[in-house]
């Protein structure tokens, strides 16, 4: 913990909406920034282990390279929010209320932070969310979470969002090219091919209860006591990847690349613990494939012409998770 607080850590994440400023007059001498979203969760290390590539899918770069084991990362999974319903406040019917009663059943809204330490360079991170409107299930490890979330949001939290749009065009979507621009070791791979897909997602492989019922759970943090059980050496996702924009409502096109596993017993991870996470614009992906640009304009109907909208704005954890469901995925372990 140490080597996180006194390094680079703590100025990784620089969307300043993401943390809690005290004004210097009520700020404590040497207190930290208190994060304001994902405020409590767990956090353990772990390792990525990326399977071998004999195909012409897939050849990633930096700390996504085919066959490589990063041992040295850091793993959270939190919930960025307590659900609405329990918040007997106007915080809480605020929110309710804009969403139009679509958060009324919402258990837990999982997120999951990954750092991969890089020597002599900053750690590489990578952020990944679900559905904005949360899940019903208060199992963590129920739906897929992915670097991209959509951008239809109601009007009445139009406001609370444009924030973040004074910080990226693509606030919602986060850049990865920088995972990919340089290996564990530090070697720089931006002046050969910086090969970074548009979107990676986990999918779940371990589940932390026995039981299919989410009316089990009293209060809102035994998701928490449920994480504090994982033991070391499980394998917690799967990773996928979406290579393009023109890929993402194309389930042959969707590749399985690796997994995350867990290297030590999980430990409470509070708004206080000085662990943040970089969060990469959107817009750095985007300089170095501009082509991408006219793609993510591209007009797609993901439930037969019910709704449609543009790439950017409709793809998120929901399609891309029907993608890998459909089991028709380039599965990298298979080759």
């Amino acid at each position: 913990m140490d080597d996180i607080t006194g390094s680079d850590y703590n100025h990784l994440l620089e969307c300043p909406h993401d943390m809690v400023h005290k004004s210097r007059s009520t700020r404590k001498p040497n207190e930290s920034f208190s994060k304001a979203f994902c405020p409590h969760g767990t956090a353990c290390l772990a390792k990525l282990e990326l399977f071998e590539n004999n195909t012409q899918e897939a050849s990633y770069t930096g700390l996504l390279a085919p066959g490589n084991t990063i041992e040295d990362c850091i793993i959270r999974l939190s919930s960025a929010m307590k659900p609405p319903a329990e918040e007997q406040n106007r915080f809480g019917k605020f929110f309710l209320k804009a969403t139009g009663g679509k958060l009324k059943n919402a258990k837990l809204f999982p997120m999951v932070a990954l750092k991969c330490l890089r020597q002599n360079r900053r750690s590489g991170n990578l952020l990944f969310g679900g559905r904005k409107i949360g899940q019903a299930s208060s199992e963590f490890f129920r739906h897929c979470l992915c670097t991209q979330m959509t951008e239809r949001v109601p009007s009445l939290l139009k406001p609370f969002i444009n924030k973040f749009y004074s910080y990226s065009d693509n606030p919602l979507s986060l850049g990865v090219s920088d995972f990919c621009a340089h290996d564990e070791h530090g070697n720089d791979t931006i002046n050969e091919d910086n090969n970074f897909p548009y979107v990676i997602m986990l999918m779940p492989i371990y589940n932390t209860r026995t039981s299919q019922n989410d009316d089990d759970y009293e209060t809102f943090d035994e998701f928490i006591e449920d994480l504090l059980e994982i033991p070391s050496g499980s394998v917690l996702f799967d990773i996928y990847a979406c290579p393009t924009p023109s890929c993402a409502l194309d389930p042959a096109r969707i590749q399985r690349i690796g997994h995350i596993r867990s290297t030590t017993e999980m430990i409470p991870s509070t708004p206080h613990d000085g662990l943040f996470f970089r969060h990469q614009v959107k817009e750095e992906d985007y300089e170095l494939r501009p082509e991408w640009r006219d793609q993510v304009k591209s007009t797609c109907s993901p439930d037969g012409g019910i709704t449609t909208g543009t790439i950017d704005r409709l793809v998120g954890s929901t399609i891309l998770e029907s993608l890998i469901k459909a089991k028709k995925y380039v599965d990298l372990e298979a080759h």
